[in-house]
């Protein structure tokens, strides 16, 4: 029987150092040809999507893939590990928190090798809940971060609800909003 991880439990054993290492480690193993990895490939119905991405880590041994529903109510999200070896079904994960840590380690992991020396501010683009998390899971502490967001809607949100999360004083900035391209 696969362990089964709810989102309380992934929350409460995964914290935002692991998630950095577990990310940087991955990047290293896929650099080294060892991790193949499938685009998210989508599959529409009125109101919403199924989206699925994989990927196969044969250091590890494992072989897993991120599925997740989305529609008017929001979007679920879960992760199915299997050993290679055996096929076994390892684990079943309610994935939301785990891919806002990922999410977050993945710029955890940007800032501590393309950051300069010193810096002192985080720019991040937006003002959402990916902006919140990826300022928290940064490698290293800045004194100030500066998200940025088109609507001054969410610009007023931000230190409020970046507060929970953001262990630096923040500041969110206004931004053009996206240029569409035809």
């Amino acid at each position: 029987m696969p362990l089964y991880l709810t989102e309380a439990e992934v929350a409460e054993l995964l914290t935002p150092a692991d998630a950095v290492e577990a990310v940087e480690a991955c990047f290293r193993r896929l650099a080294a040809g060892e991790i193949e990895n499938v685009p998210r490939q989508r599959t529409r119905w009125d109101g919403g999507f199924l989206a699925v991405m994989w990927a196969v880590d044969r250091e590890l041994g494992l072989a897993g893939l991120k599925t997740y529903a989305a529609g008017q109510e929001g979007a679920k999200f879960v992760v199915l590990l299997f050993e290679t070896a055996t096929q076994e079904n390892l684990a079943v994960i309610e994935a939301d928190k785990l891919g806002q840590l990922r999410t977050g380690a993945a710029s955890g992991v940007a800032a501590k090798h393309l950051a300069l020396q010193g810096a002192a501010t985080l720019g991040v683009i937006g003002c959402g809940w990916q902006a919140r998390s990826q300022v928290a899971r940064s490698a290293r502490r800045y004194r100030r971060s500066r998200p940025s967001s088109p609507t001054a809607a969410a610009r007023s949100r931000w230190p409020s609800s970046a507060a929970r999360s953001v262990p630096s004083p923040a500041r969110a900035t206004a931004t053009r909003p996206r240029r569409r391209w035809s």
